[in-house]
């Protein structure tokens, strides 16, 4: 059998996320610029850290939607000669700026709440537990909206993330401000602004190590590769598997290469017919769509994982 390419019987553009995601994070960003408004002016009308805390995070979510908007925009440009893979990683390049932007102004809020707990001042606890029901009320309106929208990509995950650290965030304020109005306490709004602001860490590393693994081109978590080289080698005709890798292009789109090793005595047609069955599996069994398999009958003198930097 003569060695080559498995045809592509389609076309390497990558369907992006749908355009109709777009819609409901602009009108996520309306709601949180006018949370910002309220929250800056009743933060420095009530002396309240934890209303400017969450003023602050409440920016950075505008600026991560924004981020967003515009990355799911570009991503629905067609592939192009310089782009083959199209822009769908742009998604994911939103994503990290997203989270590296919150865990950045999350330390400044730390550093701001240590301060107060040395120094307390004094905030009204009734008006700060009142404009945090209205942020929690938004927070959840915003999650809800995202949501029902159906996006999965890491773009849309970050903002999931924000809408529901925020709406832990506000529980934690409004608890906050309850105690500071029964007891006097006035520790309570910096520590309260020093627990979500941990909260606002830990839901956002996960994201960021996810990024991470798309943008090094780790192999999906959804996808194992032993799994992937035992079902092309259950097909009859192959006697072995190689230089097999399996990456992300965006988020929700894996992608895949490998060497198939056929029998001398298969015919190119009959090799053929193969690969497009494989690709079918690929496809049902895998999510993956998009795969480049080479076939070969003799022994690969490519060295196995031959990357060099």
């Amino acid at each position: 059998m003569k060695s080559g390419s498995g045809h592509h019987s389609h076309s390497h553009t990558i369907t992006p996320t749908n355009a109709n995601q777009i819609r409901p994070l602009i009108l996520v960003l309306g709601l949180n610029v006018l949370l910002i408004v309220v929250l800056v002016i009743a933060g420095a009308r009530y002396h309240s850290l934890v209303l400017i805390a969450a003023a602050t995070h409440q920016l950075t979510d505008a600026a991560g939607i924004g981020f967003s908007i515009a990355a799911l925009a570009i991503s629905l440009r067609p592939a192009s000669l310089r782009h083959s893979y199209g822009f769908a990683r742009l998604e994911v390049l939103a994503a990290l700026i997203n989270g590296m932007i919150l865990i950045a102004t999350t330390m400044w809020i730390l550093w701001e709440a240590i301060g107060h707990l040395q120094h307390p001042t004094a905030s009204d606890g009734s008006a700060v537990s009142v404009v945090a029901v209205l942020g929690g009320i938004v927070s959840l309106a915003a999650a809800a909206i995202v949501q029902r929208s159906g996006g999965k990509g890491l773009a849309i995950r970050a903002n999931m993330y924000h809408f529901m650290a925020d709406s832990v965030s506000w529980i934690v304020t409004v608890f906050a401000g309850l105690v500071t109005q029964l007891t006097g306490f006035d520790r309570t709004d910096p520590i309260a602004a020093i627990l979500v602001s941990v909260l606002i860490v830990a839901a956002t590393w996960n994201l960021i190590t996810r990024t991470a693994e798309v943008l090094l081109e780790a192999t999906p978590r959804s996808v194992n590769p032993q799994s992937v080289t035992e079902m092309i080698l259950e097909q009859s005709d192959i006697s072995a598997v190689h230089h097999l890798h399996i990456w992300s292009l965006g988020s929700e789109i894996p992608a895949l290469s490998a060497h198939l090793v056929f029998g001398e005595s298969t015919d190119l047609h009959s090799a053929q017919e193969k690969v497009d069955r494989i690709k079918e599996l690929l496809s049902s069994r895998f999510g993956i769509e998009h795969a480049t398999l080479e076939t070969e009958c003799h022994p690969c003198e490519t060295p196995e994982h031959s990357l060099k930097g």
